[in-house]
């Protein structure tokens, strides 16, 4: 009996164990149907707003853009030795920018390989640059690794490049690349062309034989073609159509040196009349006396470069100056900046002509000997020269070396330069003997600069004539000299005398007593010497006889008539005695002997805006 009354009990305990559960699933279903309910709708919301800790994709995408690009010339030099390394750190921040990374093409489109480089990295790059415009950079490759860097040259690639910069260890590997040159592809995109090799074997010029000729059209857009140890004949005359500035560079070393005859440079030039920016490095091209019209020759066809502006030409022979200014005419050269050495195994002819460039502003001449500086420039004009460097690469602290001598009736033909404003003296010797009437050629002479220069004292001593200038007995200034002149730079010049300095600026500034002298010294110079004469009767009645007055379509008329050029200097010159100095506002004294702080604080108690002294 007592044995069914517990089983009973038992069998109540269950069933209310089983509701309780049974309660508890309910309880348990509804919490997860709540959960999930409170998920999405957090999924909902976290779609719609936006965070502000979070940066909009299209932001992110213009800053990795700006971040990639922005390269200077240190970054870019470090990337060349391996990869371009920062998309690839861009890709690794976090997910979501790897995602943005990988999907923005434009920032994998700088290809730089090397020796060093796998060939994944290329295929990675090119992969995600997708169909966008590529820049190569192909840094030391060797004959060797031709093969692994095959696709660089295929038409594949090739039409999409906007820049090409390679260079090679060997001639295989730039031949391979100057071949897809000729084939029928159309670089609409290529501006920037940039070959540079080794010295090359002598079998140069067999490597294209017989390749096909192919129309100009094929390079639209290229601008900017350099050529380093390159033969130019290897280059199909296309490419230089259309381009803005060429470099060549050439160097003569080894038993087989590159050829660099004259006709194939003039066949270059007569293509690229667009021509603006023309440099050439070591580049020598031979002299075909046959060809030299001073030498009785018959001459070439003049070719003439109509835009060219900047002419830079490093360690040209002299003769070789004269032989390429009298094939090629440059009429609006701007800045010429010429490194001659002298002629070695041959004599330097007299010119009966001279070369004339009427719009150069900037002037740069660097010789290596005296005999150089006085022949380099000798056959050429420069009337509207404004900025002029002056400089020998002869070692100055060579005891035995002597500097050349600052001659001014002998480095140019015609003395005159009106327009002149700066002056730069690099390693030159100033002697007394041709410092007098130098600078009365130059009435606009703002700037003087003396740098490494020997004889620096004689020109402060002819400025103030000092006790030690020249037996004339009068100063540069006196003379009608450097009126214009405002600053003085002196570096690295020895014997300077701060007294012949002081002197000249107090006459110019005035300081005291010196000050009154030098207001009644220029209110002396601004009358006129001559006696001023009536006027006869004839021309008085013509002055006092009434006239119509003149319109303004007249004046305009008479204004665009009136020709003021720069190689006239007539119609806008004023008598120096008519004119009053300048004031000296700036000098500036670096690592020079003789010339101690207090001297530099000195000169600024004359009324001078700013010294410098190192």
């Amino acid at each position: 009996m007592a044995t069914v009354k517990d089983l009973d009990a038992l069998h109540g305990w269950l069933e209310s164990a089983q509701r309780h559960e049974a309660h508890l699933l309910s309880l348990l279903h509804d919490a997860q149907a709540e959960v999930n309910m409170i998920k999405s709708r957090c999924a909902q919301l976290e779609a719609q707003k936006c965070p502000i800790n979070r940066v909009p994709n299209e932001l992110l995408i213009s800053i990795f853009t700006f971040f990639v690009q922005d390269l200077d010339q240190d970054d870019a030099e470090a990337e060349h030795k391996l990869c371009h390394w920062r998309p690839v750190v861009l890709s690794h921040v976090s997910r979501q920018w790897r995602i943005l990374a990988l999907s923005t093409s434009c920032l994998w489109s700088r290809i730089v390989l090397s020796k060093a480089s796998p060939v994944s990295a290329f295929d990675h790059f090119i992969t995600h640059a997708g169909t966008s415009l590529i820049d190569i950079f192909a840094n030391d490759i060797d004959d060797d690794q031709s093969t692994r860097h095959a696709p660089l040259v295929s038409s594949e690639y090739l039409p999409r490049s906007r820049t090409i910069a390679i260079t090679t260890l060997g001639p295989l590997s730039m031949v391979n690349f100057l071949r897809s040159l000729y084939d029928p592809v159309i670089f609409s995109h290529l501006s920037t062309l940039k070959l540079s090799c080794d010295p090359p074997h002598r079998v140069w010029g067999t490597f294209f034989h017989g390749l096909p000729s192919r129309p100009d059209v094929r390079f639209p857009g290229l601008r900017h073609v350099q050529l380093v140890e390159v033969p130019i004949y290897s280059v199909p005359i296309g490419v230089f159509r259309n381009i803005h500035t060429l470099e060549l560079s050439n160097p003569k070393q080894g038993p087989y040196p590159l050829t660099r005859f004259h006709p194939h440079l003039l066949n270059v030039l007569s293509a690229a009349r667009r021509l603006e920016h023309l440099i050439l490095s070591d580049f020598t091209p031979f002299i075909d006396h046959g060809t030299d019209p001073i030498g009785g020759g018959n001459p070439l066809p003049t070719i003439a470069l109509p835009l060219l502006q900047e002419f830079i030409w490093y360690y040209p022979e002299v003769r070789a100056l004269r032989h390429f200014f009298s094939h090629v005419s440059t009429p609006r050269l701007r800045n010429a900046d010429f490194s001659a050495k002298s002629n070695r195994g041959m004599t330097q002819n007299v010119t009966p002509f001279a070369f004339r460039f009427p719009f150069v502003d900037d002037l740069t001449i660097e010789c290596d000997t005296q005999e150089t500086l006085y022949s380099a420039t000798r056959e050429m004009e420069f009337p509207g020269i404004r900025n002029l460097i002056i400089q020998t690469s002869i070692d100055k602290w060579d005891p035995t070396s002597s500097l050349p001598v600052f001659r001014w009736s002998a480095i140019f033909r015609d003395l005159r330069v009106p327009y002149l404003t700066r002056l730069t003296l690099f390693r030159l010797s100033i002697t007394l003997d041709h410092i007098g009437g130098v600078f009365q050629y130059m009435p606009s002479l703002r700037s003087l600069t003396c740098d490494m220069c020997d004889g620096v004292a004689n020109l402060l001593c002819a400025l103030s004539a000092g006790d030690c200038a020249c037996p004339i007995g009068k100063s540069i200034h006196e003379d009608h000299g450097l009126l214009e002149l405002e600053s003085l730079t002196f570096r690295d010049c020895d014997g300077l005398r701060i007294g012949c300095l002081q002197k000249w600026i107090c006459a110019r500034n005035g300081d005291g007593e010196s000050r009154h002298t030098a207001v009644n010294r220029t209110q002396g110079r601004s009358v006129a010497r001559r006696k001023i004469k009536p006027l006869s009767g004839k021309y008085k009645s013509r002055v006092q006889r009434p006239g119509p007055t003149p319109t303004t379509t007249s004046i305009e008329k008479g204004l665009e008539g009136l020709s003021l050029g720069r190689s006239s200097t007539a119609a806008c010159y004023i008598p120096n005695y008519l004119r009053q100095p300048s004031k000296i506002t700036f000098v500036s004294f670096d690592n020079c002997s003789g010339i101690v702080e207090a001297n530099a604080r000195e000169l600024q108690r004359l009324g001078i805006d700013t010294v410098e002294w190192k």
